[in-house]
């Protein structure tokens, strides 16, 4: 596959019997003489249903579509269902067969596939971590928790241990964490307490006067998503 320009491009995946959709950006250069990095995007709660599309409107699928960042690297974006969280078992199957579909599908360098999300997805971005250690290269999370934000009762916990019990649970990977100094849905605490608990590992921004949306500053006013994409995976021996 060589593509004029990057694009996104609709596919479906069969979970327990029920189709998903999910989409992936290719990029214009893309082609199958070498392997390339991949990440796996996790949209926040207002992205959740079965159309296939709305989890490519906001955060990393936005700021490709709009051209504010020229991802060199396959992107694959999951739906979460209706209704549904991240942390749950079924949105975390059908974000990782997705995933392993698209590394079927697509040249992708398996030691190079880094994971993100924002809000919700944050939240789920750091369940994958902890739940897939050796399958990620890099790790970027922004406004996410590891505990259901009071504000939003209605969240799964995704965790009842401590920001330093689930430190230990997290690979040892590069990871950088955002979030807004001003959020009033997740507290600023829940990644200030995780950049704490994981200290010299995590790089962590705090933007300034900002609210629950830290996606737009971070995918489109920092490196991090070539960051992500030019991180590698260190292998243990007999990996």
């Amino acid at each position: 596959m060589i593509l004029a320009t990057a694009a996104f491009v609709a596919r479906t995946v069969t979970v327990d019997g029920v189709p998903r959709k999910y989409q992936v950006w290719v990029p214009a250069a893309y082609d199958r003489t070498r392997k390339w990095p991949a990440i796996l995007f996790l949209h926040g709660s207002g992205e959740r249903g079965d159309d296939g599309e709305k989890q490519i409107t906001v955060g990393l699928g936005r700021a490709l579509r709009d051209g504010k960042v020229d991802a060199q690297a396959i992107v694959v974006f999951p739906q979460c269902p209706e209704g549904q969280r991240w942390v749950e078992a079924t949105p975390r199957k059908i974000a990782i067969v997705a995933l392993d579909a698209a590394e079927r599908e697509f040249a992708i360098d398996r030691d190079r596939v880094a994971l993100t999300g924002m809000s919700m997805g944050g939240a789920g971005a750091w369940m994958l971590a902890a739940r897939y250690p050796k399958r990620w290269s890099a790790l970027a999370t922004v406004c996410a928790y590891i505990h259901r934000p009071p504000s939003v009762p209605d969240l799964d916990n995704p965790t009842t241990e401590t920001y330093d019990q689930f430190a230990k649970r997290v690979p040892n990977i590069p990871i950088w964490i955002f979030h807004g100094s001003d959020d009033p849905v997740v507290p600023v605490t829940e990644s200030r307490e995780m950049a704490r608990a994981l200290g010299p590992r995590a790089a962590y921004t705090e933007f300034a006067h900002t609210g629950h949306n830290a996606w737009d500053p971070a995918y489109t006013q920092t490196h991090v998503v070539s960051w992500l994409v030019s991180q590698r995976r260190q292998r243990r021996p007999r990996e």
